[in-house]
């Protein structure tokens, strides 16, 4: 019996650890259900239903309630002390839900209770998650193995909503094809999917050919949806990622032929993302030379066209102020649309100019006959707000620089960022430096971000607009702005103590999620929301702690791969 208990109780732990890893790029909600669902399996471990059984047996209903209760209470306490006395042995466990309790310590100081104790139950996982799985049993790596497939099946299903999204087209921004959960963590996701793959393509010889071949068509997928995604971040970190692992290589490849190969790999990835971006961008910023005296001067209808290479300027490569009969236009557009041309669209801005960029990427006259040739579904298009039909139909890593650089020539000649999420974060590292300086040494508190960068963004009279003035879009900068010098110093301690210390540069699957961690955190508040911190502290406890000592990955060394409990 205390072998099928424990089977039991083994069993329903790891299908709860796999269904978990599935929510994260699946549901909010799910993963809520199924953290509680191992704090459960950890307080009640060991539970049997023989012995519960029998109390009803032999009391009858009542008294059997009565003595099944106190069994629950008992075995809870017991579970609750036993396994708080193995996490307080494992100083690498401490060291890392010491995150947490950083974010407890910064209770002193705040004024704002409520927000503090909603960042508190965000942060929940970094506590629990760690404490769970450091002690409940260890995982076997061939458990390791499926969990991980699982995990990338789950992703791939996610992209596979993404897709139907997208071919719907009905979306105003490319980012609202990640159906489930924030585009940006989304991304971190199918980034880390690809590594794991690459792994098993590259490194698992118990996979036949026909799976590698498998794995490796859903690689090209997983990348093909993160250019659609438009992912910066992603994308980035996936290079860069790339780049580092070659670099490892280089001086740890003996076959020099294979070293070379890979020394070119290192010289050539970023030579070629070099001359391709340098390219894109010629391309989207230089319009042709125009000969003015070959330009049509009237429409079709008879009105003049004004021809203006300078105010409106180069979108796409494209002169946008070319061939614009405004009158003329204005007229077919009330006709056509509810939004007046001289009204705002959905997204709030002005319909006429969201009109003339999209006529423009379409390559149509801004005249009557040019709008003739769009289609219905494109004027709802420009009434949401859409100014490039390439936003909508070809979203690619072209169409990304094309936005970032549309929204910097905004910047620098309006200084208008609420168009660009890039120059939006220029604000935010701006309000991020002056609040950083009032508050160096002991930060603002947990709860005190929202209301102190409200405040500063009408100190610094930002132009950004209400809906737009976020945090600092930065992990780093915004514990810093919480907790002070001393507060990101011991952060930091926990982000790399538990890394280095239990030598997990040597495992493959968490060395690639902690440079996918660190990088994200540059760009995102990525513990600071429930998708995020919950990637975060799943990962970094499973491959720290839930882990057999064999873990696959991980290269092989006369040390132990884990932690003893007096470690």
């Amino acid at each position: 019996m205390y072998i099928y208990t424990r089977q039991f109780h083994s069993t329903a732990y790891y299908i709860t650890l796999v269904l978990l890893v599935m929510s994260l790029p699946l549901s909010r909600f799910t993963m809520s259900v199924f953290q509680f669902t191992l704090l459960g399996l950890w307080i009640w471990s060991g539970f049997s239903f023989e012995i519960a059984f029998r109390f009803f047996r032999k009391t009858g209903l009542f008294m059997g309630l009565w003595y099944f209760l106190g069994y629950i209470i008992r075995l809870a306490r017991t579970n609750f002390i036993d396994k708080l006395s193995v996490f307080f042995r494992n100083r690498v466990a401490i060291v890392f839900v010491s995150m947490f309790l950083l974010h407890l310590i910064g209770l002193i100081h705040t004024s704002d209770f409520s927000y503090a104790l909603k960042d508190l139950r965000t942060k929940l996982p970094i506590l629990l998650l760690p404490i769970v799985m450091c002690t409940m049993e260890k995982i076997p790596a061939q458990k390791v193995k499926l969990l991980l497939i699982f995990y990338v099946l789950a992703v791939f299903a996610g992209t596979l909503f993404g897709l139907i999204e997208y071919l719907k087209q009905e979306f105003t921004d490319i980012r609202q094809i990640s159906v489930f959960i924030n585009p940006i963590r989304f991304s971190l996701n199918i980034v880390f999917s690809v590594f794991i793959l690459i792994w098993f393509v590259l490194y698992d010889k118990s996979s036949g050919f026909p799976v590698r071949m498998a794995f490796l068509l859903l690689i090209i997928w997983l990348i093909t949806f993160l250019i659609i995604l438009e992912s910066a971040i992603g994308m980035l970190s996936l290079f860069l990622i790339i780049i580092g692992l070659l670099l490892v290589k280089v001086f740890m490849i003996t076959n020099i032929k294979l070293r070379l190969v890979t020394a070119v790999l290192l010289i050539g990835l970023p030579l070629g993302g070099y001359f391709y971006l340098t390219h894109v961008i010629h391309d989207l910023t230089t319009a042709p030379i125009i000969d003015h005296n070959s330009l049509n001067t009237h429409t079709a209808l008879g009105n003049t066209y004004v021809h203006d290479t300078i105010h409106f300027g180069i979108e796409d490569g494209k002169y946008v102020g070319l061939y614009m009969s405004l009158d003329e236009l204005e007229t077919a557009w009330n006709e056509r649309s509810k939004i007046h041309f001289k009204g705002r669209d959905n997204a709030g801005q002005e319909i006429m100019y969201t009109l003339i960029r999209f006529m423009t990427s379409k390559g149509l006259r801004k005249d009557a006959g040019g709008l003739a040739q769009m289609t219905d579904k494109e004027v709802q298009m420009v009434e949401n707000g859409i100014a490039n039909i390439n936003y909508v139909t070809s979203p690619s890593l072209r169409t990304r620089v094309s936005k970032i650089l549309l929204g910097y020539s905004i910047y620098t000649i309006l200084n208008n960022p609420n168009g660009s999420s890039v120059m939006q974060r220029v604000e935010y590292l701006k309000a991020s430096y002056i609040i950083i300086k009032e508050n160096f040494l002991i930060g603002v508190g947990t709860g005190d971000l929202p209301n102190v960068f409200r405040e500063t963004y009408e100190k610094m009279e930002s132009p950004l607009q209400l809906q737009w003035r976020w945090r600092s879009h930065n992990q780093y900068l915004s514990i810093f702005i919480a907790f002070g010098v001393f507060g990101f110093l011991w952060f930091m301690f926990t982000l790399f103590y538990p890394f280095l210390k239990a030598k997990q540069y040597k495992s493959y699957f968490h060395a690639v999620f902690f440079a996918l961690l660190l990088l994200s955190m540059l760009t995102e508040d990525t513990i600071e929301s429930q998708d995020g911190v919950t990637l975060f502290a799943f990962f970094s406890a499973f491959f720290l702690f839930a882990n057999d000592k064999d873990q696959p990955g991980r290269k092989k060394d006369t040390e132990p791969a884990r932690l003893s409990e007096k470690d």
